[in-house]
């Protein structure tokens, strides 16, 4: 076996998760999953509250891009995970800023 052809494999830049990053990602999938599991969330009263506290929490821990959850209070939009798209949206761009201020740093050392 030609040991020159094997190719080392690395992770794709979304595979990437900090401790804090999975923690929020879990809880964002928590809220969606709750609010599909107990068909009484998605009334308007209850599922109102569990909104909010899932808004609040976006807003806290994700930043400005976690409003992007207020969405969730419109009826009928209670069936589109949005806490995770609002997570998936806040990981992508956090990955990007990361990625230009890495850039910059590397410019800056040639």
């Amino acid at each position: 076996m030609n040991t020159s052809s094997t190719k080392n494999l690395s992770a794709p830049w979304l595979v990437r998760l900090n401790w804090d990053e999975l923690g929020s990602l879990l809880v964002c999938l928590t809220f969606d999953l709750v609010e599909y599991g107990f068909p009484m969330l998605m009334m308007p009263v209850g599922g109102d509250i569990f909104d909010v506290a899932g808004i609040i929490f976006c807003a806290y821990f994700l930043g400005w891009i976690g409003l992007i959850s207020i969405f969730e209070l419109l009826p009928g939009i209670d069936i589109i995970p949005t806490f995770t798209l609002t997570w998936l949206a806040w990981y992508i761009l956090k990955r990007r800023k990361d990625d230009r201020e890495i850039e910059k740093e590397l410019e800056h050392w040639k």
